[in-house]
């Protein structure tokens, strides 16, 4: 057994995450608590004077993308009579590309219904404040109240952030089951990001992870272009897992192909000395329509496809392997939006089930 295969099966073990046993206190508990694990995701800023915690991925972008947290989980224990969770949609996240569809599970369970959104009628971009409700369900024991486990997950195009949460005052806390120890990040461009999946449910690295059973670590950038210094970033993270799925926006743009191979090679080398002993899968770019041809582009994307080949060839890694994006989702238009580089529902469904074929090996 290799690759992530083996790494799933063989480093499950506990981790030790925010919360107690047995906790009560007041009916408001602020994001920053410890009673509130909140995981899946690159950092969290905890802001003491507010209450407020928040994302960052700390890759700078013009339209806020730095502060989405795709597939974050802000995770608890209670066995509060009533729950409601209060969340900010943030001013930060501007432009058009946008996605504000989280949702909740109740005692790991979902429901098709149980989502949350930024509010249509606040304008945009701007602040909007949003109470999501959540259902307690009825405790097995007739006249007692019982623990159950609560976890929102946030959207992939927008930003959020957890003012607290609302219980009743006799509310009891305990520490929310750990998630799985290993963390695999997905690093790309939109494609990883999210866009244009009709919620975060619906993107491969989601996708993967449910599957896989992981923590998952989204660090796609909408409109990321490969650059050797983001090596030092990925470096930088917790993980035992990383893949890279970038090129198509060298390509839109036009890059020269020399500068191109210079940014490849020195990310995954940056990334490499920092991580010595993690698996890496470099996906090349994605089947592209042909009816999808920038003004910009200068070369074939197969060109910006070999010269990823012949990077990893030259690292002579054996835990440095390459996928060929073209085989993840079959070359039908069917499976991709009007933006013909990114994939919809249905063509992130095939590229995730393609994708853990290709870890296990």
């Amino acid at each position: 057994m290799s690759g992530f295969a083996f790494l799933w099966s063989g480093l499950l073990m506990t981790a030790v995450e925010p919360g107690g046993g047995g906790e009560t206190g007041s009916g408001w508990v602020p994001g920053t608590s410890e009673r509130i694990a909140i995981t899946d995701c690159v950092s969290v800023v905890r802001d003491p004077s507010t209450g407020v915690a928040s994302f960052d991925r700390m890759l700078s972008n013009p339209r806020g993308f730095r502060w989405n947290a795709p597939g974050a989980r802000i995770r608890f224990r209670t066995d509060s009579a009533t729950v409601a969770v209060h969340l900010t949609y943030s001013a930060r996240h501007v432009g058009p590309a946008r996605n504000s569809v989280g949702f909740y599970r109740v005692n790991g369970r979902g429901e098709d219904a149980w989502r949350f959104t930024r509010p249509k009628a606040q304008p945009f971009p701007g602040d909007a404040a949003v109470v999501v409700e959540l259902p307690v369900p009825a405790s097995a024991d007739v006249g007692s109240r019982g623990f159950h486990d609560y976890e929102l997950i946030m959207p992939y195009g927008d930003v959020v952030e957890l003012r607290g949460i609302e219980v009743t005052a006799d509310a009891r806390w305990e520490r929310p089951a750990p998630r799985p120890a290993v963390r695999w990040v997905a690093f790309g461009d939109s494609v990883t990001h999210g866009f244009t999946a009709s919620s975060v449910a619906h993107t491969y690295p989601f996708l993967v992870g449910e599957a896989k059973g992981c923590q998952v670590i989204n660090a796609g950038i909408g409109g990321r272009s490969a650059q050797a210094s983001d090596g030092d970033f990925l470096a930088g993270l917790d993980a035992e897992v990383f893949s890279v799925a970038i090129g198509v926006n060298n390509w839109q743009g036009g890059t020269d192909l020399n500068a191109f191979r210079t940014q490849v090679d020195g990310l995954l080398r940056r990334l490499r000395k920092g991580k010595p002993a993690a698996r890496i899968y470099v996906i090349t770019p994605l089947w592209v329509p042909p009816t999808w041809s920038p003004e910009t582009v200068t070369r074939p994307l197969e060109d910006y496809r070999v010269v990823i080949r012949e990077v990893v060839t030259a690292l002579r890694d054996q835990n440095v392997r390459v996928i060929e994006g073209p085989t993840l989702i079959d070359h039908d238009v069917a499976l991709f939006d009007a933006i013909a580089v990114h994939p919809n529902d249905a063509g992130f469904s095939q590229m995730a089930e393609r994708l853990m074929s290709a870890f296990n090996r």
